[in-house]
């Protein structure tokens, strides 16, 4: 059994291992990295990236559609062959490419599932790797649903390696991955389920927004099953049958579930380094520090931190690890952060919610704004746009933000910059922007 010695090691390549990696090699700390699966991590390889590319695919196909007969004779059609052909050239080089970034760096890698033995040390392989101070940053991985016939139910990491989309999708899930893709999977021309076992799909966006959204996904095509437990699937040779409570059945080529992500630590041992965990992840303090041992962190979604599963937030707490890694004494405080559903329209968040504005009245005001009928939205014929603002009654600042529409993914960034920046709608009378545009709709929703 070889052993080797660092100053810090990381476990996971993604956003936030590959982060504190190059922090902690730059700042002249001895790095080694560890990875199970592919270099690069999840959201390179098989999440927002690859999925984005899905999306912009169904974004041309549904704006052809709208512009039907306005200019525009014939919609596009989406070829699932060639959209994967082109999504594969942004995964395809990746795993290469980070492994020679870590190498050229001086940063020492290892291949494997890495597991503790103790507070100190990890075995991945044949190799005994000891370490002064180890980050976890192992990510989530799709969480299965327990039912019969659970092996005929692929994940999100299926969908988008599928070399062919069959005719009849179901998504079982209530959560963004089921809304995006069954979007894209529509556009696409299939045959789109989603199945969900309760009537409160998107738990953490704004309520009426979401509702609009499942009535317009259903006018285009998405067929709900809310309220819906499956207890059974079967393989009946050309077609998976799906049974569920209260005699619910349907008939379906593939069965993708998206029913949440776990915590990846099942192989790390972690009851050696007498690591806490929950099943929302590791326990980590405001240093990002495990509970018994400061000497190890945890980062990204493998953590049960405050941050939201998002990769800017993973890229920001592995920024903040790397500097208390290096040297730093410094507690995670976390900004309001913009999360965006990319269906079509696209649903956007950032700070409170109305329901928690509406709790407090004498503190807060909210402007709602249905802009379906704005030039913006007109000129593309979008069938939705909805917007909602939460300002502060003393000082006008804004303390949440909603969208719903085609430009809602700029829209909450738009306010986001200004959430940061503690600037009012009103603020922005003096700046001129580029018209006609988004942003220069900004200013009428004051």
């Amino acid at each position: 059994m070889a052993k080797f010695t660092y100053d810090v090691v990381i476990i996971g390549s993604g956003a936030s291992g590959t982060t504190v990696a190059f922090e902690a090699q730059a700042a002249g700390l001895k790095v080694a990295i560890v990875e199970e699966r592919s270099w690069g991590g999840t959201c390179v390889l098989r999440g927002c990236d690859p999925k984005k590319v899905l999306v912009g695919a169904r974004e041309a196909r549904n704006l052809s559609t709208r512009l039907r007969g306005k200019g525009i004779k014939q919609a596009a059609t989406i070829s699932w062959t060639d959209l994967m052909a082109f999504k594969e050239t942004f995964v395809e080089n990746v795993p290469e490419s980070r492994l020679e970034n870590f190498q050229e760096a001086g940063i020492e890698t290892f291949f494997g599932a890495a597991s503790f033995q103790d507070s100190h040390s990890l075995q991945v392989g044949d190799d005994l790797i000891q370490a002064n101070k180890i980050v976890i940053a192992t990510g989530a991985t799709p969480s299965t649903l327990k039912v019969e016939g659970q092996e005929y139910i692929q994940t999100s990491d299926d969908f988008l390696s599928l070399e062919k989309l069959p005719d009849s999708v179901v998504f079982i899930g209530g959560g963004y991955i089921s809304f995006e893709f069954a979007s894209i999977a529509l556009a696409a021309g299939r045959e789109v389920h989603i199945i969900h076992h309760n009537s409160e799909p998107l738990k953490k966006f704004d309520s009426d927004f979401v509702a609009a959204l499942v009535t317009h996904m259903k006018e285009e095509g998405i067929h709900f099953h809310f309220d819906t437990d499956i207890t059974k699937v079967e393989n009946k040779g050309e077609k998976l049958h799906i049974h569920g409570k209260d005699g619910f059945s349907l008939q379906t080529d593939l069965i993708i579930g998206a029913t949440g992500r776990k915590p990846n630590i099942a192989h790390l041992s972690l009851e050696n380094a007498n690591i806490d965990y929950t099943k929302k992840g590791i326990i980590v303090n405001e240093k990002l520090q495990t509970t018994n041992n400061p000497h190890i962190y945890a980062c990204g979604d493998v953590a049960a931190t405050k941050g939201a599963p998002l990769t800017p937030v993973v890229s920001m707490e592995a920024a903040f690890v790397a500097k208390n890694v290096i040297g730093g004494d410094e507690k995670m405080i976390y900004p309001a952060i913009p999360s965006v559903v990319f269906t079509s329209p696209k649903l956007a968040s950032i700070g409170i919610s109305a329901e928690e504005a509406k709790a407090h009245p004498e503190k807060y005001q909210i402007k709602n704004h249905d802009t379906t009928n704005w030039y913006t939205y007109k000129r593309t014929n979008e069938q939705i746009a909805l917007a909602k603002i939460i300002e502060d009654r003393e000082s006008g600042q804004i303390k949440g933000a909603h969208f719903l529409s085609e430009e809602a993914d700029y829209m909450i960034n738009y306010v986001a910059i200004l959430m940061k920046a503690n600037l009012t709608l009103a603020d922005l009378q003096s700046v001129i922007f580029a018209y006609p545009s988004p942003a220069s709709d900004l200013t009428a929703l004051n």
